[in-house]
C-alpha cells in the first residue's frame, strides 16, 4: 500500500477521521437537496407547530440513520453500535432518561418563582385541546430527542472517537452542539451556547456510563417538552416567544440573568448550577465501572492511540 493511500485507509478500513468526514459531508448535501425540494412543493416555510416539528425531526432522524446505515455497511459494523440498540433495558433507560429530564426544569422555577420572576396562572388550554396539544408536543420533542441526541452522539461521536478518543470528541461535538444553536437560532446570548455545550457532554456521560443513548433521548426529549411546553418558557426559535399550544399560563416577568429571557432558562445564569447538580448525582447513580459497555469504548480509545 502506497504512503498516498495509507493516508485514507488503515488496516483495509477508511480511518475514522475520513469517516466522520464523509458522514457531515453527507448529511450537509442530502439536506440541501431536501430543502430545495421541499422548497419546490411548498413545505420548506412551516409554522413552529407541533406537526411542523414532527415532520421535521422524523425527516431529519431518518436521513441520519440512512447515512449510518450506509457508513456500518462500508465499514462492516453493527448498526446497535451507534447507541441505539435494541435491547431489554433500552426502555427503563428511556424511562429514566425522561425522570431525570423533568425534575431539573422543575427545580429551575423554584428559585425564580420565590424571587418573583414568574408566576402561574393555571391552564393555558382546555378541553380537547389540551390532550391533543399534550400528545402532538410530546411526539414532536421525542422526534427532536432522537434526532439530535443520533446526529451529536451517534454514529460521530463513535466515529470520531476512535479518531481522537472519546472525551476529546465529546468535547468537539458538544462545542459543535453549542454553535450550530448559536448560528442557526436567532437573538441568542452567550449563556444559551455555553449551556447547550455543557448539556450535550452530560449526554455524552450518560452514553458513556450507560453504554447507549436512551437515557439521552429520554431526558433531551422530556427537558425540552417540560421547559417549553409545560412552562411554557420562551424559545428564540419562535421569536422569543412560547410555543402555541402550551399547557400552563406561566409569566415570566423578572430579569434575564434569572429568568433567561426570550432564550428560555437554558440562558438563566441558574441553569450552571442545575448542570453541576446533575453530573455530581449522575456521577454518583451510574459510578464509572469497566461493564462491557464501558470495555468496549475503553478499548476503542486505546485502539485510536495505538
Amino acid at each position: 500500500m502506497n504512503r498516498f493511500v495509507r493516508v485514507f485507509v488503515k488496516e483495509h478500513q477508511i480511518r475514522p477521521g475520513w469517516r466522520f468526514g464523509i458522514f457531515l459531508v453527507l448529511y450537509v448535501v442530502i439536506g440541501k437537496v431536501l430543502d430545495f425540494v421541499l422548497s419546490r412543493i411548498n413545505l420548506s416555510d412551516r409554522p413552529f407547530t407541533w406537526p411542523s416539528l414532527s415532520f421535521n425531526e422524523a425527516l431529519d432522524f431518518a436521513v441520519i440513520v440512512a447515512i449510518a446505515w450506509v457508513m456500518s455497511r462500508i465499514e462492516h459494523e453493527r448498526f446497535s453500535a451507534y447507541g441505539l440498540p435494541l435491547v431489554p433495558e433500552a426502555g427503563r433507560l428511556f424511562a429514566k432518561g425522561v425522570l431525570w429530564g423533568i425534575i431539573p426544569s422543575i427545580l429551575i422555577l423554584i428559585p425564580i418563582c420565590l424571587a418573583g420572576a414568574c408566576s402561574f396562572h393555571g391552564l393555558a388550554l382546555h378541553g380537547r385541546d389540551l390532550p391533543v396539544s399534550a400528545f402532538g408536543w410530546a411526539l414532536a420533542f421525542l422526534g427532536v430527542g432522537f434526532a439530535e441526541e443520533f446526529m451529536f452522539r451517534g454514529y460521530s461521536l463513535k466515529t470520531l472517537a476512535e479518531a481522537i478518543g472519546f472525551w476529546p470528541a465529546a468535547a468537539v461535538l458538544s462545542c459543535l452542539f453549542g454553535l450550530v444553536h448559536l448560528i442557526f437560532k436567532p437573538d441568542e446570548g452567550w449563556i444559551d451556547p455555553i449551556s447547550v455545550s455543557l448539556y450535550g457532554l452530560f449526554w455524552c456521560l450518560t452514553l458513556r456510563r450507560t453504554g447507549s443513548l436512551w437515557f439521552a433521548v429520554g431526558f433531551h426529549a422530556a427537558s425540552d417538552y417540560t421547559d417549553m411546553i409545560v412552562f411554557a418558557e420562551p424559545n428564540t426559535g419562535n421569536d422569543g416567544k412560547s410555543l402555541p399550544g402550551h399547557l400552563l399560563d406561566v409569566r415570566f416577568h423578572g430579569p434575564d440573568w434569572l429568568t433567561g429571557g426570550p432564550r428560555g432558562t437554558e440562558a438563566s445564569l441558574l441553569v450552571f448550577l442545575v448542570l453541576a447538580a446533575l453530573f455530581y448525582l449522575f456521577d454518583k447513580a451510574y459510578p464509572r465501572r469497566l461493564g462491557r459497555a464501558e470495555k468496549d469504548l475503553v478499548s476503542e480509545d486505546s485502539a485510536a492511540h495505538a
